[in-house]
């Protein structure tokens, strides 16, 4: 029950829209990390969060419309690989589906809130700028309150064994199949990422990087961090890409 409620609270704070909540609840590496904490192993809920966050690097909300729910995926999709005792394959595959599935979660909570500004033109007719005020507060969360965090409680607090039962009657063959995807999901994710960030100039040092990756076998990003930017800050020293600047202009 404690680990529930806690779930619940932890998708309220996942829903909610604002730059805090997103950085530190919405992305899947920062809800692997909370769902992890609830069941007493973070550091396996961070990898298994980080994996399903490498599958939406191009993840993008244009005008509030979603192909996939990054909330769900991330949060829910911990908590079945946690507790159906997958592996990091298997666990992005399946939350794919589980992300499609909070879309539903998504659009819901989008056309319910286009109430809210409607009674806030009454409200400011009215000059009651209290009410307006406290709608701003409260509207969107007691949405996020109903759609998303009694949802997850309820999953988390009657939804455990039966993961476990459904995990243990796929045959091995779909099993198998799960995690050849969910091999393939992260790439997808780089790949989005590449087309936005693409630049021609830019390729030899994406080239240059990944060979040292596969060829070291080094998996220190952090290291690979403070390397590119002390290039980046070499290079934008010595004029790199001003040429380019100045023939747009």
């Amino acid at each position: 029950m404690v680990q529930a409620l806690l779930m619940a609270l932890l998708a309220l704070l996942n829903g909610i829209q604002g730059p805090c909540h997103w950085y530190m609840f919405r992305e899947p590496v920062m809800a692997g990390f909370w769902v992890g904490l609830i069941y007493g192993d973070p550091v396996q809920g961070t990898i298994i969060g980080a994996t399903i966050n490498v599958s939406y690097l191009g993840w993008i909300s244009a005008g509030g419309a979603n192909a996939s729910d990054l909330y769900w995926a991330g949060l829910l999709g911990t908590f079945v690989a946690i507790k159906g005792g997958m592996s990091l394959d298997t666990a992005v595959a399946f939350a794919v589906p589980i992300g499609l599935l909070g879309n539903y979660v998504h659009v819901a909570y989008m056309t319910l809130a286009s109430i809210w500004p409607t009674r806030m033109d009454v409200l400011a007719a009215k000059g009651d700028w209290k009410g307006i005020r406290t709608l701003q507060f409260l509207g969107g969360p007691a949405l996020v309150l109903l759609l998303r965090a009694v949802p997850v409680f309820l999953i988390a607090l009657y939804g455990g064994d039966l993961i476990q039962q459904f995990i243990d009657f796929l045959p091995t063959w779909a099993m198998n199949g799960l995690a050849a995807t969910g091999k393939l999901l992260p790439a997808l994710g780089m790949s989005m990422l590449l087309k936005f960030m693409y630049k021609k100039e830019l390729l030899p040092f994406f080239i240059l990087g990944f060979a040292i990756a596969a060829y070291t076998g080094l998996t220190d990003l952090l290291m690979f961090a403070c390397v590119g930017g002390c290039l980046a800050f070499i290079l934008i020293k010595l004029g790199f890409g001003r040429d380019a600047e100045k023939g747009v202009e």
